[in-house]
């Protein structure tokens, strides 16, 4: 036997949490990401929509991040040194069921019928508003996980559920909303009946989570100055954070799709049928990711659906828009590939926390996930940014219903197919300096849980890290 198999200890198969349980913890991803797809593919056409231009919409989403690269790590800390009686991260969850709903219904409660500057004022605070309440429920839904169970194949059980709840809760929202808008009418009542409902799928895991891992008082106490110890020396989850945000400044696709129905493909109507050609074989492809990642390392498979999807992207932009059915194909095919990212990007933050703790010794689990809260809305606003941007460039005239100028299909197509190609690659090529893989986390997290020595693990690893 080698001196790898006598370090490791023998792994334990039994899960902790119950299927009620577990069915809760993916239930809340539902209503978590519903808001949080309304606010990445609908908020763009509903400021343009009421009557912001987009350049200014574009500053405002700027200017809200900037808020948020402000709060994001700040309460992770808040996080990492609260203990409340009831648990570490349940009860902001709880609080959470009740003021994203809220400040949801406040932003899209902007009337287009006041003055632009009224308008910026009240969707520039409704924003960030609503980005301070999904603060409080991104880092302790995705901590809990260190909380409910401390079995890792649990834990990946957990997370491809949340992951799954959160492919079908955006893909519902995305089929759903532009029916409801046209059957409806208006933005208001469309974003009141679909928040109700992702509030209802909120809130069974108030009552069925259970924290019962939850560290002693002791490993609570982390100051600044271990925490800022813990992301400088983390050159991971730096290089993580940095190829998500290049890649975004190109993901100026991102919430321009609405605007690609309306305009490209013959009405707003058609942007379900894209959500559904592209959503189903994402879903479908996510539950054997487990299984993917059993026999292929993370990393490889991340990998390859980054540069896949930039190949399909570039020829779907040379195929054009007016063969519909050679878009949907792609965008089908493209859709099988995109489920590993979308899937895998929340497998990474466990590994990276696991390095930054063995690195560093700070236990500082809530802030990591805070930077994962912070990578996802960053990636989010500053692709919301750059297309808002893009799409004034392109000489998009404001106002729902407002003519275009000849050739803007032409220009809308090439920033929705061509432009993210180049965000892809980038990503790709920054991550070939990513160092980290599966085998390497399992050492290092036996380490971290004082199964073998520090210098045990040293030596499993080779002394590579």
């Amino acid at each position: 036997m080698s001196d790898q198999e006598n370090a490791l200890p023998v792994i334990q198969t039994e899960n902790r949490t119950t299927r009620w349980e577990r069915t809760s913890y993916a239930l809340y991803f539902v209503g978590q990401n519903v808001f949080y797809m309304l606010l990445l593919q609908f908020l763009s056409p509903f400021f343009t929509d009421i009557g912001i231009p987009a350049a200014v919409a574009a500053v405002i989403a700027l200017i809200v991040k900037v808020w948020d690269a402000v709060n994001d790590p700040i309460f992770g800390g808040i996080v990492d040194r609260t203990r409340f009686k009831k648990g570490k991260f349940l009860p902001w969850v709880k609080i959470s069921v009740v003021v994203i709903p809220i400040t949801t219904a406040f932003l899209f409660a902007a009337p287009s019928s006041a003055g632009l500057t009224a308008k910026i004022v009240w969707v520039t605070i409704g924003y960030m508003l609503w980005d301070l309440a999904y603060n409080i429920c991104d880092v302790p839904i995705f901590g809990m996980l260190t909380t409910m169970t401390d079995h890792q194949p649990e834990k990946t059980t957990l997370i491809t559920l949340g992951r799954i709840a959160a492919m079908l809760a955006m893909f519902g929202v995305g089929v759903a909303l532009p029916v409801f808008r046209e059957a409806i009418g208006g933005w208001f009542p469309t974003v009141m009946i679909i928040s109700i409902i992702a509030f209802l799928t909120m809130i069974p895991i108030c009552f069925s989570g259970k924290e019962r891992f939850t560290p002693p008082p002791g490993e609570e106490e982390i100051g600044l100055k271990q925490m800022f110890s813990f992301v400088a020396h983390n050159k991971y989850m730096l290089l993580f954070l940095l190829s998500n945000i290049v890649n975004s400044v190109f993901a100026v696709n991102t919430n321009l799709g609405l605007y690609l129905a309306r305009y490209n493909l013959g009405g707003e109507g058609m942007l379900s049928l894209l959500y559904i050609v592209s959503f189903v074989p994402m879903v479908a492809v996510i539950p054997f990711i487990p299984l993917l990642n059993k026999r292929f390392d993370k990393y490889h498979l991340f990998m390859f659906a980054v540069f896949g999807g930039a190949a399909i992207g570039l020829v779907q932009y040379f195929l054009g828009y007016h063969n519909l059915m050679f878009f949907m194909i792609l965008s089908f095919l493209r859709g099988i590939l995109s489920a590993l990212p979308a899937t895998i990007t929340f497998m990474f933050t466990p590994d990276i926390t696991e390095y930054g703790i063995w690195k560093t010794g700070v236990r500082a689990v809530g802030i990591s996930f805070s930077i994962q809260a912070f990578t996802s809305k960053i990636t989010a606003a500053i692709s919301t940014a750059t297309g808002l941007f893009v799409l004034s460039l392109i000489g998009f005239i404001e106002g729902e219903g407002a003519p275009q100028a000849a050739g803007f299909p032409d220009k809308l197509w090439l920033i929705f197919t061509l432009v993210p190609v180049f965000g892809g690659i980038a990503q790709g090529i920054i991550l070939f300096k990513y160092k980290l893989r599966d085998k390497d986390v399992a050492i290092m997290t036996q380490a971290n849980v004082g199964n073998i020595t520090h210098e045990e693990s040293e030596k499993l690893l080779g002394g590579r890290f």
